[in-house]
């Protein structure tokens, strides 16, 4: 084995070209492989770190939620049931940390979950220090929490305010969540702040829906039985309360209970949730693997194109008496002991570039990785890349018997020549397609980026509310504020953003209704229709008069917009027809408030009033006065939010940022795009220069015949560019219908445009002609008696 060792490595001294070719391409392989296989560890172990994830389910009434009596309830009257848990997500929320001796004073925005006593042992949490016993008034924080909110200082003890009004005790800190998970809290306040805030005991409603209800079942616990036998008691509990058949029935009839394990890769639940992307994981594992692969077809080209080379060492081991199994273990032994070392050089380049790809696409967090995994990583990879990249050379080289492989001539077949060729076909098409694919990408975001949503987003700076009444209370006296300055043209409210209503209303029990579920909706202020371009086809706007009655309260006067899809979903109702506790007095044109992977669904406008406390001010400004109108904006909320957290963005970024998930994937699909095309211009490079060792006397005696060096660049160039054509080829059908069922997932969507598919070819025209001319200009340029003398 050392003998071998050496010989190896004295051969790869002597052809360093060859080695570092090879040794390149398989790092960059290896360096994407470590990256996405740390994603996925980390993907495919979110919950890891909850003890008894098996055991949990969520119960989902609507739209993932429940009312907060149902979970002691059940607790109650379902003996399978051994702890439950509650969350109340307070999204966005104003933390404030008074000043003190020896900190200053902080304010920050943050998700605040407010839970039952339990949710510590149910999701196993790792506490630091601290008391966890429960106390109505106590919170917990991460560690990151806990610094950034009282810095080097130690919490315990201390005082925080959430929403300026509440305040709570630090009780304990725990240890920040390693693993995404569905989700990642860093501020845990008791349950009965809930209550607290909203002065109501919303924790002991059934109809009200704010609650996620994770209960967490005996072991062993049969599912479908426990589910058939919760719909009974919820189908009775419904009766019970005061529903209708047909209404408990719908209510009945849906999927109520939910593995917890099923929660994170499933995006079309909703609660509080956060989620990973099946499809995303699934294109990046197939992403990974074609990188790997061309690494491999470099490998495997490189170690056939010095057949000529190979074949007289091979040839002259055999007639010393070398059986043929024990070159093919040689040859296959090179090319494991190759990836190997490839490995640790891609191990280090991995870590020295993890902040950075974690920063730039998040990929990348070596700290996923446990012992186990790593040594899988290390081991496997190499092991089984070596031994697809060899035993093809191996045995090839291997064939012949021993003094025909002294005759190097003989041994380029036509059937050798024609596996080469299609190999290198196959990395061109690999690569172009991921160019292609990336191109699509970048231009279908770019698309959603400018869609015409319906209504106007530029120059409009919006104020995010601080969910209190006090908000909305000082409203009106702040906009008018706003307007007495020229550099503000516009302003309006709305309870959610535009760009992204989430909130459900009413179902509607009318005739022509035949969406599944409740429409969509949202409170706006008499102005906004007309700040944010919003076109009424039928009927009437709000007016002032509107708001004055609405200030009141609910009657039967409130009065509602509804969009073009709703209008067709009950188009047996005329206007000024009484439903949803009021009457629709118009229509206004349909336009995006979700998504562009959804279409336009039922919605409707109701006027905003005292009970909405939770709203974003609309402030449209002139683009030339933009820093004065940002600094006029500033002190007038001063003035009339004196004491509370100044937050404000430009709507046109927020919209941008719906789409950041799409952005990262095009990130992400560029990383490997670029890896693929550098590891099959590697190869390309190596095969050149084998190819031009193999024509040099044919260069000279076409040379010493007249021809220019042009002539000899072209017909060199001529056999590798044809093969770029044939990948082109071959990779256009495939890429067509790979980006085509992307982009399905999508309701608006951009065009397929051939242009895309034409510069990725011309892309990988260029890169390539540059690799090869560069050395077939060196060899067109030799002299001509030097290429004979050396053929």
């Amino acid at each position: 084995m050392w003998t071998s060792l050496k010989e190896l490595i004295w051969e790869k001294r002597n052809r360093p070209f060859t080695f570092i070719v090879n040794v390149a391409g398989l790092i960059l392989a290896f360096t994407a492989v470590i990256v996405m296989y740390t994603h996925l560890i980390g993907e495919w172990n979110h919950d890891a770190d909850v003890e008894h994830r098996k055991d949990i389910v969520r119960v989902e009434m609507s739209w993932g939620l429940t009312g907060g009596a149902y979970a002691p309830w059940l607790g109650d009257v379902m003996p399978e049931v051994e702890q439950y848990c509650r969350i109340f997500l307070d999204n966005n929320a104003a933390v404030h940390v008074p000043a003190q001796q020896e900190t200053e004073e902080v304010f920050i925005r943050e998700k605040v979950f407010l839970v039952d006593s339990t949710y510590a042992s149910f999701f196993s949490l790792r506490m630091v220090r601290g008391d966890s016993t429960y106390r109505p008034d106590g919170v917990l924080l991460s560690e990151s929490a806990a610094k950034q909110l009282f810095g080097e200082s130690d919490p315990i003890g201390k005082t925080l305010i959430l929403r300026h009004n509440i305040p709570l005790t630090v009780q304990a800190l725990f240890k920040d969540i390693k693993n995404p998970g569905i989700r990642s809290p860093r501020i845990l306040g008791m349950l009965e702040t809930a209550n607290r805030l909203f002065g109501s005991k919303m924790t002991e409603e059934w109809d009200f829906a704010n609650f996620e209800t994770y209960l967490r079942l005996k072991p062993g616990t049969d599912r479908i039985q426990f589910t058939g036998k919760f719909k009974q008691l919820y189908a009775a509990k419904l009766k019970e309360i005061g529903y209708k058949e047909d209404q408990i029935s719908q209510s009945v009839n849906q999927d109520l209970i939910r593995n917890y394990t099923d929660i994170y890769f499933d995006n079309e639940v909703l609660g509080f949730a956060d989620h990973g992307n099946y499809n995303d994981l699934r294109i990046l594992m197939m992403l990974t693997i074609l990188v790997l692969g061309i690494s491999i077809i470099n490998y495997v080209n490189i170690a056939t194109a010095k057949v000529a080379e190979k074949s007289r060492t091979i040839g002259m081991k055999r007639i010393l008496g070398a059986g043929r199994t024990s070159l093919i273990a040689f040859l296959v032994f090179d090319s494991v002991f190759t990836c190997f070392i490839a490995m640790g050089a891609a191990w280090a380049l991995a870590q020295g570039l993890a902040f950075f790809l974690q920063q730039w696409i998040g990929l990348g967090d070596m700290s996923q990785l446990t012992f186990w995994s790593a040594l899988v990583l290390w081991v496997a990879v190499p092991l089984l890349c070596g031994l697809l990249s060899g035993i093809f050379p191996a045995f090839y080289l291997t064939r012949l018997n021993r003094f025909d492989m002294m005759n190097s001539q003989r041994n380029e077949s036509l059937a050798l020549q024609r596996f080469k060729s299609g190999l290198m076909i196959l990395q061109f098409a690999v690569s172009m397609g991921l160019i292609i694919s990336t191109l699509f990408i970048y231009k279908q975001v770019n698309y959603m980026k400018h869609f015409d949503t319906g209504y106007d987003r530029k120059n409009i700076v919006v104020v995010h509310g601080n969910r209190e009444q006090v908000l909305y209370s000082k409203y009106p006296g702040f906009r008018t504020a706003l307007l007495q300055n020229p550099a503000v043209l516009k302003v309006g409210a709305s309870k959610d953003p535009i760009y992204n209503i989430r909130e459900r209303g009413f179902h509607l029990d009318v005739s022509g209704w035949d969406n599944k579920g409740a429409a969509y909706v949202t409170w706006v202020d008499v102005p906004f229709l007309d700040l944010m371009g919003l076109k009424i086809l039928e009927g009437e706007g709000f007016h002032e008069a509107d708001q004055v009655i609405k200030d009141i309260g609910w009657s039967i006067n409130q009065k509602f917009i509804i969009n073009q899809r709703m209008a067709k979903e009950i188009a047996s109702l005329a206007p000024g027809q009484n439903y949803l506790g009021g009457n629709r007095i118009g229509v206004v044109k349909d336009f995006n408030f979700r998504s562009m992977h959804e279409p336009v669904s039922p919605m409707y406008l109701g006027l905003l009033g005292g009970f909405n406390s939770q709203i974003d001010v609309y402030i449209r400004i002139a683009p030339e006065n933009r820093e004065k109108a940002l600094q006029y904006i500033e002190s007038c909320y001063r003035e009339f939010y004196p004491g509370t957290l100044y937050q404000y963005s430009f709507m046109e970024d927020d919209y941008a940022r719906l789409y950041g998930s799409e952005d990262v994937f095009a990130l992400k699909l560029l990383f490997f795009s670029v890896l693929s095309v550098v590891i099959a211009c590697l190869g390309l490079l190596a095969f050149v220069v084998f190819f031009i060792e193999q024509k040099t006397k044919s260069i000279g005696l076409r040379r010493v015949m007249g021809a220019t060096e042009f002539q000899i660049m072209g017909l060199l160039n001529r056999n590798f560019l044809i093969r770029l054509l044939a990948g082109f080829v071959l990779v256009c059908p495939v890429a067509y219908f790979v980006v085509l069922r992307w982009l399905s997932d999508f309701a608006y969507k951009t065009e397929l445009s051939w242009w895309v598919f034409a510069g990725a070819f011309i892309l990988m025209f260029v890169i390539a002609l540059l690799c090869v001319s560069m050395l077939t200009w060196k060899a067109a340029t030799a002299n001509p008696v030097n290429s004979l003398k050396n053929g």
